[in-house]
């Protein structure tokens, strides 16, 4: 059988190209490849984040194409990867987790667990409180088709979390309830050491001190301090944080001495800097006199003062002001009622000076 040179040429041109295409879809594949692998990279060092997962979910749009769960996913870790909270990047987050929603309700369905994620992500950027309330009733509905009584406890946490940090003014009583019921899962079926229940506590002594029943706040932190110092020997965040919050608690309540164990606490896992100005674990603001504020004048206190053995700033002292005596008064009162972690030196409180300058300013 002959083929003539016009048929020949057609059927030459068609294997090129198509074995150029392969070659293409092969290259696409290599360079995703490396990008993916780079994001992993930068995941582990912590470095470059947000470019590496940018660079993967667009080469991954190429290969895997629009509609693909695997787009999804990498436009899921590109949002994860954004730290940024000015408006531009919260509407770019949310706008990925909504491609990826989108795309993930098309191929598996409304009610599918492997839309989750989106709609959590969804809820933590949305600009509405009742847009937010609204993804996360659909992820408590897709936890509760999973009968996994842990698996919906830790959406209900979530959902918490998520109102209380960003909508507590609009969704407060929806909070709480998600709360309480992830909280009685946990203390009736998780031990108090575990990371969901710590995360509940300092959760739930939030909304206690909110509603001003300090001596629940106070309970709940003092577990989680109980649960670093019997089960763990490495100081946390957590462990730091609680200690911080315990101290702002018990001022408030008059019980200073109470407070002093835990500035000793964090005195211990954070080291006392001499070249710089120290941070108060609890302050007073100071009052703005009248008289100046009727004026509306500004003014500066510059102080030197002693913190004590047990976190109590004494003899405070002016060094510098602007704006007159009447803001030096103001100052020296409210630094007196601070309380600071005292400086540790050979394995004991000692104390030690420190400075600070406070800032009047009448907002024009």
């Amino acid at each position: 059988m002959k083929l003539n040179k016009r048929v020949l040429l057609s059927l030459c041109l068609s294997v090129l190209s198509t074995t150029s295409f392969a070659e293409q879809k092969n290259n696409s594949q290599a360079v995703f490849n490396d990008a993916y692998q780079n994001y992993l990279n930068a995941v582990n060092i912590g470095k470059n984040v947000r470019q590496a997962a940018e660079q993967a979910y667009t080469l991954g749009k190429i290969v895997y194409g629009e509609n693909s769960d695997n787009t999804a996913n990498l436009a899921i870790n590109y949002a994860k990867s954004i730290n940024g909270y000015g408006k531009q990047w919260i509407e770019k987050r949310f706008s990925l987790y909504q491609q990826a929603y989108t795309i993930l309700v098309n191929n598996h369905g409304k009610q599918s667990p492997e839309t989750i994620d989106a709609l959590v992500g969804m809820a933590s950027f949305s600009p509405s409180a009742q847009k937010a309330d609204y993804y996360l009733d659909q992820v408590i509905a897709i936890a509760n088709i999973q009968n996994k009584p842990k698996f919906l406890a830790d959406m209900q946490l979530e959902a918490a979390t998520i109102l209380a940090n960003k909508f507590s003014h609009k969704k407060y009583h929806e909070a709480k309830n998600y709360l309480e019921k992830a909280d009685e899962y946990y203390q009736a079926n998780l031990p108090k050491n575990s990371v969901e229940q710590i995360k509940a506590d300092f959760l739930m002594a939030s909304f206690a001190e909110g509603r001003k029943r300090y001596d629940q706040a106070i309970e709940r932190l003092n577990r989680v301090v109980k649960v670093f110092d019997e089960n763990l020997s490495y100081d946390h965040s957590a462990e730091l944080s609680a200690h911080s919050r315990l101290i702002g608690l018990y001022e408030k309540q008059g019980k200073s001495d109470e407070a002093t164990k835990h500035c000793i606490a964090i005195a211990k896992m954070v080291p006392w800097k001499e070249s710089q100005e120290q941070t108060p674990l609890y302050r007073v603001n100071p009052k703005y006199p009248t008289n100046k504020a009727r004026f509306r004048k500004d003014g500066k206190v510059v102080m030197e003062f002693e913190v004590d053995e047990s976190g109590f700033v004494k003899n405070p002292r002016v060094l510098s002001s602007e704006g007159g005596v009447a803001f030096e008064k103001s100052a020296v009162e409210a630094l007196s009622q601070w309380r600071y972690a005292p400086k540790f030196a050979h394995g004991k409180a000692v104390a030690a000076i420190s400075k600070v300058q406070l800032d009047f300013k009448v907002n024009r």
